[in-house]
């Protein structure tokens, strides 16, 4: 489920009802780093893998995952240079760009010190570094024409472990064409399927996409679902007002 009310307590419901993850929206949400931290805090606190989605494919990637993420959602993936640059920021020298964070990061809950005050050793080992860089879940969102037209390149050079095509950026960015969103989104997935590649699938209301292992289901976002069990309530409210008056 996707987290745009930054509330801890919001996330926590949703974990009890049995969400698998959730993404905390960083691009459209008001949550800065600080919130970020504990609203990841409370999605693993209630049992749920805590990714973020960031503010774009040049966010500071290695900050949020000090937080915490368990993962990160990168939005407007438009070229195989972008999806190079993603994969980077996610793993560790030599395989990537991330700076090593040590002991004072949220990801070793701050504990990666001895008893004499230096830095445990296991932290500076190829294996914590390789455990680490595989610990991480790695999506993008595919939401114009000119990320549709690299998809290949960006599924072969940025080795996503799941794709998230964006309907809506992608609806707009074509003047609201109908027909170009559905045949984009095919070749999308398309290309997502040949590689074992995991899309989102929409079940609130279906989306027709066909289910393979690795696919994730959303379930939707937190303030539309709000929005429509509130808009629903006050409805039956006045209706039993309007009845009373009658």
């Amino acid at each position: 489920m996707w987290i745009t009310v930054p509330s801890t307590e919001v996330v926590e419901m949703v974990g009890a009802l049995g969400v698998d993850c959730v993404v905390i929206d960083m691009e459209h949400g008001s949550a800065g780093p600080e919130r970020v931290q504990q609203l990841v805090g409370a999605a693993q606190g209630a049992g749920m893998t805590g990714l973020v989605r960031v503010e774009g494919p040049d966010a500071d990637v290695g900050r949020i995952l000090d937080l915490g993420a368990q993962g990160i959602v990168f939005p407007r993936i438009t070229s195989a240079e972008q999806a190079r640059h993603a994969a980077a920021t996610m793993c560790f020298p030599p395989h990537g760009s991330r700076g090593w964070s040590g002991a004072h990061v949220r990801a070793v809950r701050w504990t990666g010190t001895t008893s004499e005050g230096g830095t445990d050793p296991r932290l500076l080992s190829p294996e914590y570094l390789a455990a680490a860089d595989a610990s991480l879940a790695r999506v993008f969102m595919i939401e114009d024409e000119q990320g549709t037209k690299e998809i290949d390149r960006i599924l072969d050079e940025g080795k996503p472990d799941g794709v998230i095509f964006g309907w809506g950026d992608f609806t707009v960015a074509v003047g609201f064409d109908a027909e170009r969103v559905r045949a984009a989104r095919s070749v999308v997935l398309d290309a997502c399927r040949q590689r074992g590649i995991g899309v989102a699938v929409s079940v609130v209301p279906p989306d027709g996409t066909p289910f393979y292992p690795g696919c994730f289901y959303s379930a939707g976002v937190d303030s539309t679902l709000l929005s429509s069990a509130l808009t629903t309530r006050l409805a039956a409210v006045r209706e039993a007002i309007d009845q009373s008056q009658s």
